[in-house]
């Protein structure tokens, strides 16, 4: 489907590279499907097939809290990232994303500190949360970045958005961010929920069971440690690059993040990827139109942390 001329397209042609990793994943259950166990071995195996083999990075702790620190093949620059994994808040943790950070790391030439935050449901909200924030604001402490982003994908962007809001109001907000596919809003119900529920990894179903896991009961009205859409304000953070695709659930909920960043007057870089799905950020090894999507974003990245 093709937007009128003069608007984004919200939707391509499904790019062959992700059909064809989807269709050798269309015997798998669905994301969620069976126990949290039987779902994180599915996910890392998934991973590990479509982002790649990793180096093994150093192993730490800032504020308590499990980091994986990634050093790039050649460092280029001082500034600091750290990254949130994706992953519902419930997989992807461990040695999961380890390929994807090292990409972050080689791409931007520069150290990434990837945050490994307890999960739930053995740690529902607000614990990743409180995770995240302990270990970047250790990770300041200690580091002192003259320069430094928070990225994030799915899950752990919202992890992301809601840290950087956080650091924001005590005046140490990060130079930029990346936030890939994120969840914004536990609070409305957007169109691709609809549109893209089933057949492009990530279901509505799945969506709902991750969501039912972190929350454990709360209440996500008013919370804008849930929802950083619903926040009271999203003015003076730094410049933010909110990455959607067409073939995902949650991509109108990142358009209206991104709509909202920029009504707000920051610096909101909307990249749509129209024929991708939901974990693009995480198929570079596999689907070649992730890989030079996630270059381009990298890219964009590095640019706002160059020196001024």
């Amino acid at each position: 489907m093709r937007a009128p001329p003069g608007e984004e397209p919200l939707r391509d042609a499904l790019d062959p590279g992700v059909r064809a990793l989807l269709e050798r994943w269309s015997d798998q259950p669905a994301m969620f499907a069976g126990t949290v166990a039987e779902a994180r071995e599915r996910y890392a195996a998934q991973l590990a097939e479509a982002a790649g083999a990793a180096r093994v990075p150093e192993i730490t702790d800032a504020g308590g809290a499990a980091v994986r620190v990634h050093r790039p093949a050649t460092e280029s620059s001082d500034a600091l990232a750290v990254f949130v994994h994706g992953g519902g808040w419930v997989l992807g943790g461990g040695d999961v994303y380890d390929a994807v950070a090292a990409r972050l790391a080689d791409d931007l030439g520069a150290v990434v500190a990837a945050v490994d935050p307890r999960l739930a449901p053995e740690h529902p909200f607000p614990v990743p949360l409180e995770d995240t924030l302990a270990a970047v604001r250790a990770l300041l402490d200690d580091r002192g970045p003259a320069r430094w982003a928070l990225v994030g994908d799915s899950a752990g962007a919202n992890l992301a958005a809601v840290t950087a809001l956080t650091l924001r109001d005590e005046g140490r907000g990060p130079t930029a961010s990346l936030l890939v596919y994120p969840p914004p809003d536990f609070e409305a119900r957007y169109p691709s929920l609809a549109e893209n529920a089933e057949g492009y990894w990530l279901t509505a179903g799945d969506v709902r069971a991750c969501s039912k896991l972190y929350l454990a009961g709360h209440d996500p009205r008013g919370d804008a440690r849930l929802s950083p859409l619903r926040a009271a304000s999203l003015a003076g953070l730094g410049p933010t690059i909110v990455a959607t695709a067409g073939y995902d659930p949650l991509r109108d909920a990142g358009h209206a993040y991104a709509d909202a960043l920029a009504a707000a007057g920051v610096d909101a870089r909307r990249r749509e990827h129209p024929s991708l799905v939901h974990g693009f950020y995480g198929f570079t090894a596999a689907v070649p139109a992730a890989d030079a999507a996630v270059a381009a974003l990298h890219a964009e990245l590095a640019e706002l942390l160059a020196p001024t």
